[in-house]
């Protein structure tokens, strides 16, 4: 039988939820500071994500009645199989096929910060396993089950049982076999849109053209004039909605084989699909960055839907914009595991093996201590996390810090809003957030790909770094990395600027292949000192030298408070990058965590690297046991085969007998690979050729 637990009937204290906006008004103030504004629009857009995804809107969603935390109390209490391991939920319909519910998070649930909102317990099971002759057959002898192979990634199954209960029962019971990784209940997750609108509107599309301050904008004009728009690219806006696709602006763009069939049409979809590609040049309304490309829609719900919409037909998607993301709450979230295999077989695999590009919206939770590093989503290293700025190019106070932010993009922030198209055959004067920038940056990324369709994922990650315009250059965050360039916990790299991008993506030589060096667990502990800012600082030698892209840090923690920590690592050449800081987060335990840093790019991995975690606040122990580092890079010196410091003729013995082989293939080495073209051929020994005779830095 599925696992319950009591439920207790104390008196309500607090309600769950405030009463859901009107539609018109639940973009409205988030991300204005007003105090309240920001909880309540979360809040909103949870029951919006639940009460959309049953039927298509034809208006305004009606507003939803809070629940008392009594009422919640007295629900069934489900302890569900999650990614995360048992989790307690309060359902409302366990035996349906799909369950509202909140998480408890603390078993007092006295107030409204005990549980947490906007949860869909779903009668599937997403399970992990090499073995699916076993599970079909344990299937196939249990009446009310089906299961089929996940489209989103090899070696997952969904089983679909007659109701949440039986989901759960089924999901336990698999968990017992040796030849099951994991099963665990579907869930759709607290997800909030990423745009900050408001009603005045725009005269111009300033983004893309700033008359007033010229300049100050994505710098497209000079790209459209050298007659690069996007053509041959599609994009792919991934959302809980899609967008309408007959909009006088957007249905010529509209890539059907590339879209996922059905679906509600969203106000907030349609105005991300016009920021990146509304038709440009037919006298309707305006344009998007890349108005030459096409559009295709997929759509996100629970974390199985999520994971396909991303796996969709990314042999047509070259990149998929993702304007959403978890709660803009100060609250550390990890990837489900299916998203996770989703996106790595994305990467791999789409595009024909360049990969498909992801650009994410950072996150609108600055006012609230919010962190990029939070969102698993964001700070993916498969991800592009795209923060904004404003029309005088300084950040926005709904803005993010993190040590994932890669690049900003012009979005409302400081005087002017974005214009772009609105559902009904509309136009907006009234968009933005990091829902807009991303979008911004995902327009300049197809323009990128048109002048250079061979760019691999990797590729794009470099030509933006490298692109990237500094602004706000008073601004005393700036930092140099080690390897020369300026960094920013709001900016990033710099700003997305395509008169930059565009010439350098044309003439850019494909990076090498990629290098992996892992330092294994490093064990640690420690007891840290409570309340303490000192903390601890742990040190790694890692004697591989590569040219670093991303630093992964694995962290386990045991703490009943993780919001109590601070934790920094810090590469031998000096610079930090801050993952988490001090906030209200009552989750306890880090188990294996998992934090990202593009902060460190082109830096050399060899050295002594520190991490440092430290709890600033009384009242919890917290033991560090273990971190780990896995550095993802290219070589230091490509073509330094033996890797001795030269690239000289030992080198071309090793290219030699392996010339003309292609990955999966006996002879095939990823290190002779030198333009990561999947072919050992003339480019590589040319390339090879250039560098002989040269020392390595």
């Amino acid at each position: 039988m599925p696992h319950f637990v009591d439920h207790d009937s104390a008196p309500s204290l607090a309600f769950i939820e405030p009463a859901t906006p009107p539609r018109s008004e639940v973009f409205k103030d988030k991300g204005t500071g007003l105090p309240n504004a920001g909880r309540a629009i979360r809040r909103a857009l949870t029951l919006f994500l639940v009460a959309g995804s049953a039927s298509a809107l034809a208006g305004p969603p009606a507003a939803e009645a809070p629940v008392p935390l009594q009422q919640l109390r007295s629900l069934p209490h489900v302890i569900a199989p999650t990614y995360r391991g048992p989790r307690v939920f309060m359902a409302e319909a366990p035996g349906a096929e799909s369950s509202r519910a909140w998480l408890r998070l603390s078993e007092a649930t006295q107030s409204a910060a005990d549980v947490e909102a906007g949860y869909v317990l779903n009668s599937r099971i997403t399970v992990r396993t090499d073995d699916p002759v076993s599970l079909r057959r344990w299937v196939a002898q249990r009446p009310g089950l089906h299961v089929r192979a996940s489209p989103a990634a090899r070696g997952f199954f969904s089983v679909r049982a007659e109701s949440v209960a039986k989901a759960v029962e089924a999901a336990e019971a698999l968990s017992r076999f040796d030849w099951v990784r994991s099963a665990h209940v579907d869930l759709t997750q607290p997800v909030s849109l990423r745009d900050v609108p408001s009603d005045p509107y725009l005269q111009y599309q300033w983004h893309l053209i700033n008359y007033a301050s010229p300049g100050a904008d994505a710098r497209v004009l000079p790209v459209w004039q050298g007659g690069i728009s996007g053509a041959g690219v599609t994009i792919g806006i991934v959302e809980l909605s899609s967008w309408q696709l007959d909009h006088p602006d957007l249905a010529a763009q509209w890539n059907v084989e590339a879209s996922q069939p059905g679906g509600d049409v969203a106000s907030h979809t349609t105005s991300v699909a016009g920021v990146a590609a509304a038709v440009g040049g037919n006298g309707i309304f305006g344009s998007g960055a890349a108005f030459g490309a096409r559009l295709a829609t997929q759509r996100v719900g629970s974390d199985e839907q999520s994971a396909e919409a991303l796996a969709f037909r990314n042999d047509l998607n070259d990149i998929k914009n993702n304007s959403w993301g978890p709660l803009d709450e100060p609250r550390y979230r990890t990837l489900p595991p299916i998203v996770q295999a989703a996106l790595q077989e994305a990467v791999s695999t789409g595009r024909g093996g360049l990969g498909t590009i992801f650009v994410w919206a950072a996150g609108n939770g600055g006012g609230t201590g919010d962190r990029v590093d939070y969102d698993p989503y964001a700070s993916s290293r498969y991800t592009i996390a795209v923060n904004a700025i404003g029309d005088q190019e300084t950040r926005t106070s709904y803005d993010e810090r993190g040590s994932a932010v890669m690049v900003c993009a012009h979005s409302h922030g400081n005087v002017r809003w974005i214009q772009t198209t609105d559902w009904n055959s509309g136009w907006t004067g009234s968009f933005g957030g990091t829902s807009s920038a991303a979008p911004l940056a995902a327009g300049v990324i197809a323009l990128m790909l048109e002048a250079n369709p061979a760019l691999t994922w990797r590729d794009v990650q470099h030509v933006l770094v490298n692109s990237a315009r500094k602004v706000d250059p008073a601004n005393t965050e700036w930092e140099a990395n080690g390897a020369g360039h300026d960094i920013h916990y709001y900016y990033g790299f710099g700003a997305v600027d395509a008169s930059a991008a565009v010439p350098l993506a044309q003439a850019w030589r494909n990076v090498p292949h990629e290098v992996v060096v892992d330092t294994g667990a490093v064990p640690v502990g420690v007891v840290l000192p409570d309340n303490d800012q000192t903390g601890f600082d742990a040190t790694v030698f890692v004697e591989r030298g590569i040219r670093i892209e991303h630093v992964e840090l694995f962290l386990n923690v045991q703490t009943t408070f993780i919001g109590d920590l601070r934790i920094v690592v810090t590469s031998p050449s000096g610079t930090s990058s801050i993952v988490a800081s001090q906030r209200f987060d009552q989750q306890d335990d880090l188990i294996n965590d998992l934090f990202t840093s593009v902060r460190h790019w082109d830096e050399s991995s060899a050295g002594i690297w520190t991490v440092h975690v430290s709890d600033r606040r009384a009242g919890t122990i917290a033991t560090w046991n273990d971190f780990r580092l896995v550095f993802h890079g290219t070589p230091l010196c490509p073509g330094d085969l033996d890797e001795n410091g030269l690239v000289e003729l030992s080198d071309l013995m090793v290219l030699l007998p392996v010339y003309g082989s292609c990955e999966g293939d006996a002879a095939f080495l990823p290190e002779a690979d030198l333009d990561n073209s999947g072919c050992i051929d003339l480019a590589d020994l040319s390339q090879f050729l250039e560098a002989f005779g040269e020392a390595c830095e």
